[in-house]
């Protein structure tokens, strides 16, 4: 059967991704060069395989296969989710060097830099995951370029005028990319042809598939929550937390979706959604949160709310709002990503308040305008990309 894409689709898609490829070899060939220091290949041996390779797993396996359930879209999930990572990746590299130094001085690829370029870049696969059957390459594109240019954006005003840790600025990864994700299914939703209809049809078997996902994901997520801090005991707090609250959200998601279902049946599509919640709403405060039985109760929290959200929120979303969320990237990211911002503060409150901290109010404010701020920079920018 031949493709169903305008002939314009087809011949001069590829054509301008190849060009906008060649652009990006340029800019990397006259703006950048690697950082040959003896302690960038220190960490390079000591932190690679422990680090760094999880959340590229995390990235091209985890999420590739998470969104890889719909009839018509299974194998191609993959390959977009792929494209987008590679594209995104080198985009994030050059974007984070421009904003963090002058334009007029080359950027130093290091591993750290890559590193956060694959994890921001993990932002356009999380809202892929909304407008999924919707989109073609061309789209995807485009949106991996603002998405990654929005992000990266945030993130530099995080730095600079909230003085805020790389940590803390990469976990409002969720909330960001969740409603961006959201904002451009909006305007995609509306109305759909009768073959983006069908290509909106979830498949049994290839579910098996999303849990493999679900399953690369809930094993490395710990490393992604500890990839960019840089006290040895903050991360071995945020390990621990992250692996507490996974195990408590898997535990919560399998009970809570047998109860709600009449035959006590478990339903795979909310297992895909809340097993994860635990590691998202842990994200911000992990190596904050002193003892483990915080992260647990956290976990159970994220659990329950990610099972809700599934169950209760496609009615709104659909006949409502006239939203599409393909794979449910709002039950699984955008909730238990606004449980974890809300869990932050309340965290820095009473830390603030042990320590006679007198700008608790300014820090409590600080937080929060962090976090009010993801959203509506996801809102905005998903508006304008869709």
């Amino acid at each position: 059967m031949g493709s169903k894409y305008p002939r314009s689709v087809r011949y001069c898609l590829p054509p301008w991704i190849l060009t906008l490829e060649v652009a990006l070899i340029l800019v990397f060939l006259f703006f950048t060069n690697y950082d040959n220091s003896s302690k960038d290949r220190k960490k390079l041996m000591g932190t690679y395989g422990a680090v760094f390779q999880d959340i590229t797993v995390m990235a091209a396996l985890g999420l590739g296969f998470l969104t890889s359930s719909l009839w018509r879209h299974g194998w191609s999930s993959m390959a977009f989710n792929l494209f987008m990572l590679a594209l995104g990746v080198q985009w994030a590299v050059l974007l984070d060097g421009f904003l963090n130094q002058s334009f007029f001085r080359k950027v130093v690829i290091s591993l750290s830099r890559i590193q956060q370029a694959t994890m921001s870049t993990m932002s356009v696969l999380i809202s892929a995951g909304a407008v999924l059957g919707k989109t073609n390459l061309g789209q995807l594109a485009f949106m991996t370029l603002m998405e990654v240019t929005v992000f990266g954006t945030m993130r530099m005003l995080f730095r600079k005028f909230f003085l805020m840790e790389d940590h803390i600025s990469m976990m409002h990864i969720h909330v960001f990319a969740a409603y961006f994700g959201l904002t451009v299914a909006w305007c995609l939703s509306k109305p759909l042809a009768e073959r983006a209809e069908k290509k909106d049809q979830m498949a049994v078997s290839p579910s098996l598939f999303a849990m493999l996902g679900t399953l690369f994901l809930w094993m490395f997520w710990p490393s992604f929550n500890s990839a960019l801090l840089n006290s040895p005991n903050e991360r071995k707090n945020a390990m621990f937390n992250t692996y507490y609250a996974l195990a408590v959200s898997a535990v919560t998601a399998i009970s809570a979706s047998a109860l709600a279902h009449p035959q006590g049946k478990i339903n795979m599509t909310h297992i895909h959604n809340a097993v994860l919640a635990g590691g998202v709403a842990v994200g911000t405060s992990c190596h904050l949160i002193p003892s483990p039985w915080l992260a647990m109760v956290l976990g159970l929290m994220a659990g329950l709310i990610s099972i809700g959200g599934a169950k209760c929120l496609p009615v709104c979303f659909n006949r409502v709002l006239k939203i599409h969320d393909t794979c449910s990237v709002h039950s699984t990211f955008g909730l238990p990503g606004l449980l974890g911002g809300i869990n932050y503060i309340v965290l820095m409150t009473f830390r603030a308040s042990w320590t006679n901290n007198p700008m608790i109010s300014y820090q409590v404010l600080i937080d929060t305008g962090a976090l009010s701020l993801s959203m509506a920079m996801g809102l905005a920018s998903g508006l304008l990309t869709g």
